[in-house]
């Protein structure tokens, strides 16, 4: 059972190997340094650790924290260090921090990206820990781990926002090694995609503190309890209707019955094409059908 160790408050005694970063995406570039870690944590019998923001650094994230804690589920992680990204966190110098894990943790060797940075503005590098664990005083080793990259780039969490910001959505999901999902429950909607349009929908609230796609219409993978299901989504307007309210709606294909107050994962495969207004629902009900032709085409 993975253990919660809040930072400066609660201890963690059994020796431990502590993975540095934010890990605000949990993509490819932070799995290859979990497997090396996890690895390493066998060799030398320690106990693994991950640091991480709650909140991130501040506005919506690729992933919640509940989210993140579930993919750190095959490293073997055995706790977290729960960060929050306070005023207070932000004006501690480099060397203080690392003073502050050595006395609450018993940690025996660190593991980070090359280009981690930490403390006070981000003036701690790799190189601090280097020259830490040198010093034979202090009992540790540190390991960094070089950069991934992807056709040339250095994978990283703004890379990924900018592709999901910007409909890049397959790019994005390379990159993250999984497929960019939302979940969300199910509230009533104006049932207009039934009784109109010919394409029952079901519409869930965007999460609050989740980066948004690109408004738009999507192929998409629904997760409904045990099944899943191909389907078209959009996340904006319906212009069509005169309606600006920004809504996230899908129609789940060959999805019959009532889905109300349960929860739905929509996970973005494809950007379709833009939200378009159309001068009756008879075209809009056509544009759907073309929209879903391609969704049911296998990549």
């Amino acid at each position: 059972m993975l253990e919660i160790i809040r930072y400066n408050e609660d201890e963690y005694e059994f020796p431990s190997l502590l993975v540095m970063g934010c890990f605000d995406a949990l993509h490819i570039g932070h799995c290859e340094l979990l497997k090396k870690a996890k690895l390493q944590a066998k060799i030398n019998g320690l106990d693994l650790g991950v640091m991480m923001f709650k909140e991130g650094k501040g506005g919506r994230q690729v992933y919640t924290f509940e989210e993140r804690l579930k993919f750190l589920e095959p490293f073997n992680v055995k706790f977290v260090l729960l960060i929050d990204f306070t005023d207070e966190f932000k004006k501690i110098s480099p060397q203080a921090f690392i003073d502050s894990l050595d006395e609450k943790l018993n940690v025996k060797g660190f593991m980070s990206g090359r280009d981690f940075r930490f403390g006070e503005g981000a003036k701690g590098k790799s190189t601090l820990l280097k020259n830490y664990a040198e010093d034979e005083e202090n009992g540790v080793w540190y390991m960094p781990v070089k950069d991934v990259t992807y056709v040339g780039e250095k994978v990283s969490t703004t890379l990924i926002k900018n592709c999901i910001d910007q409909g890049n959505i397959v790019k994005a999901n390379a990159l993250l090694g999984r497929n960019y999902s939302v979940t969300g429950i199910v509230i009533e909607g104006a049932n207009r995609g039934k009784k109109v349009v010919g394409f029952p929908t079901v519409n869930m609230r965007y999460p609050v503190d989740k980066i948004e796609v690109k408004k738009g219409v999507y192929k998409v993978k629904c997760l409904v309890g045990e099944e899943e299901l191909v389907g078209i989504a959009n996340y904006g307007g319906r212009p069509t209707f005169n309606e600006e309210k920004v809504v996230l709606e899908a129609y789940i294909d060959g999805f019959t019955g009532s889905l109300y107050g349960r929860a739905v994962t929509l996970e973005f495969i494809e950007f379709i094409r833009d939200t378009q207004k159309f001068e009756t629902a008879t075209e809009l009900t056509a544009q759907l059908k073309e929209d879903l032709k391609r969704a049911r085409l296998k990549v």
